[in-house]
């Protein structure tokens, strides 16, 4: 891999950090503090958050990234896109708002928690006007690594210092959305003091583009998030906001299993983006070193977890949480399945011309991941849920490794490619402990 990717999958890897380890400092303090019911409301809002959120977003994560990324030194672009994207983004939180005041006032589960669900609305605000798209266009993820390390940190203090008592709850949702609104603020004087973007008003003909163009993205990245976030809050509803709790409480923990995940994917997507632009076999030469690197560590911490998940939730959630040893063990190798489909999807057919294939796959996952989920829930709980993700994420691996291969694409690594990774891995290992060791 390049010294550019290198450096930013090591910069995104602190954003990471910052959203899940950091968290992590705090977390068995806040279960303990507030209890599994006021954890698991806080995680059903915040799960009905990301349907808002990935509305605003609405696939420029995707689309305008890879704009950006193969035409970064064109400055007209650059403000023309951002102005584009942003007006819509901004469209949609009002929108989105606009959804959620009508929930409150007509659903009874969210009309009696009210508050929380105004107060998780940060989240969305913060997501919306936090440039991290446009950042991992022009490849400076060091100011995406920044920003939320800053957040995370005030966010941490936060907790400590404001959370006490299990009525705290509501203090807590405030905290947790103040930590993305402050990430969105900072990132937005980052962009306009360094890029030099300049605003301008955007004709029709822009905005119907950027629409056009994010489309099939919106669509698989809404049904994405339908079978994720959908996990929490059909548990919500079907069995309660304490299974909630035990169900968010070790996907807390394997959010950290993602951590190696994201920033390695989300730094190789602008430079496959390129390579894709050039040929094609360099693009597929390119992922099948990354299958090697990422799909490795992955299923290495995912048989970790497996391993140690009885201690993991002794130690970091305490004894009222051991009903979360099962939905952790299901969740264990969820972060290695979604790394190898994040290669096969997002980085291979997206960059191959296969977007609409790709958005028919992650829509039907979807559906069948709805079907399953229901009765898993009803049957086993929070367990349920768990294995619900992991099934899905399976068959996302396994449609999209087929759909490839059907159009003469094998992006599996050969033995002597492996091989040779190892060996490269080895020397680097090696060099480094000498270097140390003097």
């Amino acid at each position: 891999m390049s010294r550019r990717v290198v450096g930013n999958a090591t910069s995104m890897m602190a954003v990471q950090a910052g959203s899940y380890l950091l968290p992590l400092v705090n977390i068995p303090y806040l279960l303990r503090v507030i209890g599994p019911e006021h954890y698991g409301l806080i995680a059903f809002s915040q799960a009905v958050m990301m349907y808002f959120v990935t509305l605003n977003d609405y696939g420029f994560n995707l689309s305008a990234t890879r704009e950006l990324a193969v035409r970064r030194d064109d400055p007209v672009l650059r403000s023309e896109l951002y102005s584009a994207v942003m007006t819509i983004k901004c469209s949609f939180c009002v929108l989105s708002f606009l959804i959620l005041c009508a929930l409150v006032h007509f659903v009874p589960k969210f009309h009696g928690n009210g508050p929380i669900f105004f107060a998780s609305f940060g989240i969305v605000v913060g997501t919306m006007l936090f440039p991290q798209w446009f950042f991992q266009g022009i490849e400076k993820m060091y100011w995406i690594s920044a920003v939320n390390l800053i957040a995370n940190l005030a966010f941490t203090a936060g907790i400590y210092l404001l959370v006490r008592h299990s009525s705290d709850y509501l203090i807590a949702a405030i905290v947790q959305a103040g930590g993305k609104l402050v990430a969105g603020i900072l990132g937005l004087i980052i962009l306009f003091s360094t890029e030099h973007v300049q605003l301008s008003v955007p004709t029709l003909g822009q905005l119907r583009h950027r629409l056009s163009d994010g489309w099939h993205l919106f669509m698989s990245s809404a049904a994405a998030t339908f079978y994720t976030s959908s996990n929490a809050v059909v548990l919500g509803f079907v069995c309660g906001m304490t299974q909630v709790g035990y169900f968010s409480a070790a996907y807390k923990i394997f959010a950290a299993g993602q951590m190696l995940v994201s920033p390695m994917c989300q730094a190789i997507y602008p430079h496959v983006c390129s390579l894709a632009h050039r040929s094609r076999q360099l693009a597929v030469d390119y992922l099948r070193k990354a299958m090697i690197v990422i799909g490795g560590l992955t299923f290495l911490g995912g048989f970790l977890i497996l391993v140690l998940a009885v201690p993991i939730v002794r130690i970091a959630m305490g004894p009222k949480y051991m009903a979360s040893v099962p939905v952790l063990e299901f969740m264990a190798l969820t972060p290695f399945a979604c790394a190898i489909n994040n290669i096969y999807g997002t980085q291979g057919m997206l960059n191959f011309g296969m977007k609409p294939q790709y958005s028919r796959i992650i829509v039907l996952s979807a559906i069948f991941s709805n079907i399953i989920l229901v009765p898993l829930c009803y049957w086993f709980k929070a367990p349920g849920a768990a294995a619900s993700a992991l099934i899905t994420e399976t068959v996302v691996t396994l449609a999209m490794g087929i759909a490839l291969y059907g159009r003469g694409i094998d992006l599996l690594p050969r033995l002597s490619e492996v091989r040779e990774q190892l060996a490269s891995l080895s020397m680097f290992a090696q060099k480094r402990y000498e270097k140390v060791t003097g």
